[in-house]
C-alpha cells in the first residue's frame, strides 16, 4: 500500500517518515495554512529524503516556486500532478487524491464512482491509525494520504506516523 504523509514541515520529520516507510511526503505551499513551508524550506526537506516530494496547495500556481517531484492541487493536470478534490476527475493526472472533507480532516464515505479510479486513487480525509486499515480493505485504493490524523497538538507525531504506516501496509491485508 502506497502511503503519503502530508504537511511535513522539517527535514528531520521528513526523514523519520521515510524511515517509517512513507512512500511520498507532502509540503504545503498554501501560505494561509498553519502547515505552510516556504520554497527554501521545501528544498531542505526534499534534500533530506530519497522519496518523492509533493508541493500541495489549492491552486497549481501556488506551487510554481517549489522544486517538487509532483504538484497537488484542485486544478492540477499532467503526468507529474496529483489532482485533488471530491468530484469525478477529468483530464490527465498521475494520481487522484479524493478528499470529501476538503482538508477538514473529517472521515467521509466515498461514492461508488471512486472505485473506477483505483489504479490512481489516493484516499484522504479523516484517516488515522485506527481507521486506515478498514478504509483500505473496503475501498481498495492505490494509496492513502494523511496529515492531521498523525498529529498531536498540531504537530506531526512520529509514533502516530509509524502506527499509521504499519496499519496501512500490514494490517489492511
Amino acid at each position: 500500500m502506497f502511503v503519503k504523509i502530508c504537511g511535513i514541515k522539517t527535514p528531520e520529520m521528513a526523514k523519520l517518515a521515510e524511515e517509517a516507510g512513507a512512500d511520498m511526503i507532502g509540503v504545503v505551499a498554501y501560505a494561509k495554512s498553519k502547515r505552510y513551508v516556504t520554497p527554501a524550506q521545501a528544498k531542505n526537506i526534499k534534500n533530506a529524503v530519497n522519496i518523492p516530494l509533493v508541493a500541495v496547495s489549492v491552486k497549481i500556481s501556488d506551487c510554481k516556486e517549489y522544486e517538487a517531484d509532483y504538484v497537488q492541487a484542485e486544478d492540477a493536470h499532467g503526468s507529474k500532478c496529483i489532482l485533488s478534490g471530491s468530484e469525478k476527475p477529468q483530464g490527465e493526472f498521475a494520481y487522484f487524491l479524493y478528499d470529501a472533507s476538503r482538508g477538514a480532516g473529517v472521515r467521509a464515505d466515498y461514492p461508488e464512482w471512486v472505485s473506477k479510479h483505483r489504479d490512481k486513487l489516493i484516499l484522504a480525509g479523516g484517516l488515522n491509525p485506527s481507521n486506515v486499515a478498514e478504509v483500505i480493505r473496503t475501498y481498495e485504493p492505490f494509496g492513502v494520504d494523511v496529515s492531521s490524523g498523525v498529529e498531536t497538538d498540531g504537530e506531526k507525531n512520529i509514533d502516530k506516523i509509524v502506527e499509521f504506516i504499519n496499519n496501512a501496509k500490514h494490517r489492511a491485508k
